[in-house]
């Protein structure tokens, strides 16, 4: 069990393991909307992706999770406009689907501190938009999930809970782990910290902790870090012989965090369907060649994505300087962070020398361009990360909390300039607010980035200002 509560006053965004957590940046002074038409968009992107993880699970025999996230990004390619670069086709994109987040990040923290930071503030989110759930509630939705599932299941009374995680010092979101914790004590349900300081075993079918069976297991944890902490024996036994432990994140679909499989995943749901999953283009296996990839140079660039390539520590952008150059001067002013090469015309060939024999577990992406808001002394690229939770009485997928990780970019940041919205490639934090406007409600005074702007006038293009210092007073 944790040793410590958390004061209910502390609003901080706080990554790391006991004792050694770091604060992280919550930019209050631009947060991330994604409101009306342009939600009813990124809505469907995340349905659509649903629909084939759901397709996948059930055509392969697999137990689905119960809780997922989605980066989608607004994101668009370029183009030529009136003989001018330009951004066209401007669009929300999923990145990484539900195939590859089957550990979402915080669901239950970071959105509900973000709210109560943006509250101080003299924005009032409550009184703007209607939030499919609200950011306070998050935590209590967990809870009435974890009885829903055994219940579900024919069981009555109320299940016991773990909350499984990395060693205390290690756990990486030391806070997010205490406070489901907590919220389930308050919601009656007896709960249970799994590490390896409570010498957990598997007997009879499920995990066991303090002389206790464990039925609905909330695993915070990957499962290529099980053996590193728990051995070999232990892990094993974790993964595959506790079946009657029902596990919000199902250990198999840990399996599936591969783009490669994704990307598999995704074109057998629209050959089923007929339906379109909004992502970029995609290379996989023999379809990866240097002709192929020079075509999404053309384009503007690529992105190469390694097996399990969590955190952005195995994606690697490539962008056309000749093609993307302007674009990106517009947008970002500065785009030389970690994990990007920019590419002169004189070294295509060489970088593409390495897809004459290409074979590993990768996927090639067009590296479509990601918005960015304008403030006053820097740009801030922006993601969108939408946590997902299955409803086992409705049979069907709801939004249950977001948030919103951004990069500085210019000429005056020194640690960022990245492309990458990954925390441990160092992104921040932003308050994400989605759903719809509530009526009288003026979004022009509302922060977008330019491609935002346009989706919200339902425009797909859009064509920098002559002065590139301009840029962002163009959303």
């Amino acid at each position: 069990m944790s040793k410590s509560m958390v004061p209910e006053n502390d609003d901080r965004l706080l990554e790391g393991g006991r004792d050694n957590e770091r604060v992280i940046q919550g930019h209050l002074d631009s947060p991330t909307w994604v409101v009306d038409d342009a939600w009813d968009k990124f809505a469907k992107v995340c349905y659509s992706a649903l629909n084939a993880y759901m397709n996948f699970c059930r055509e392969e025999g697999l137990p689905h999770s119960y809780l997922l996230g989605l980066d989608i990004l607004l994101t668009s390619e370029i183009g030529m406009v009136d003989g001018k670069r330009a951004l066209v086709d401007i669009r929300p994109v999923i990145l990484e689907g539900p195939c590859c987040n089957s550990y979402p990040a915080c669901p239950n923290f970071f959105a509900g501190r973000l709210y109560k930071q943006l509250k101080k503030t003299a924005v009032d989110p409550d009184s703007m938009i209607d939030y499919p759930n609200h950011p306070t509630k998050v935590l209590d939705r967990l809870t009435v999930l974890f009885r829903e599932v055994w219940q579900e299941k024919g069981h009555s009374g109320h299940p016991v809970v773990g909350v499984f995680t990395r060693p205390y010092p290690v756990s990486e979101e030391e806070t997010a782990h205490v406070l489901v914790v907590e919220a389930c004590q308050r919601a009656g349900l007896e709960v249970y910290r799994i590490t390896p300081d409570e010498q957990p075993e598997v007997k009879d079918g499920k995990i066991w902790v303090a002389g206790k069976p464990v039925d609905v297991c909330y695993r915070r944890i990957e499962r290529k870090h099980v053996p590193e902490f728990y051995g070999e024996e232990l892990a094993r036994k974790i993964i595959n012989e506790t079946p009657d432990t029902i596990w919000i994140n199902n250990w198999m679909i840990d399996d599936l965090r591969s783009k490669t499989l994704e990307e598999k995943v995704f074109r057998r749901w629209e050959a089923k369907s007929g339906e379109k999953i909004s992502r970029p283009i995609t290379l996989l296996g023999d379809e990866i060649t240097p002709e192929a990839v020079r075509s999404l140079l053309d384009r503007g660039g690529f992105a190469l994505k390694k097996f399990d390539s969590t955190g952005g520590k195995g994606v690697f952008l490539h962008i056309s300087e000749e093609v993307a150059g302007t674009i990106y001067d517009a947008l970002f002013e500065r785009y030389d962070g970690r994990h990007m090469e920019v590419i002169p015309p004189s070294g295509i060939d060489q970088v593409l020398e390495q897809f004459s024999s290409f074979d590993e577990d990768s996927a090639i992406q067009q590296m479509r361009v990601i918005d960015a808001r304008c403030l006053s002394d820097h740009r801030l690229v922006y993601d969108t990360r939408i946590n997902v939770l299955y409803n086992v009485g409705k049979k069907e997928w709801e939004f249950v909390s977001g948030m919103s990780r951004v990069v500085p970019c210019g000429e005056h940041v020194a640690n960022g300039n990245t492309l990458l919205t990954n925390v441990s490639s160092g992104a921040e934090m932003a308050p994400l607010v989605f759903g719809h406007l509530k009526p009288g409600v003026d979004r022009s005074n509302i922060d977008f980035g330019p491609m935002m702007r346009q989706l919200l006038n339902g425009e797909d293009t859009w064509v920098p200002p002559e002065e590139t210092s301009e840029a962002g007073s163009a959303g």
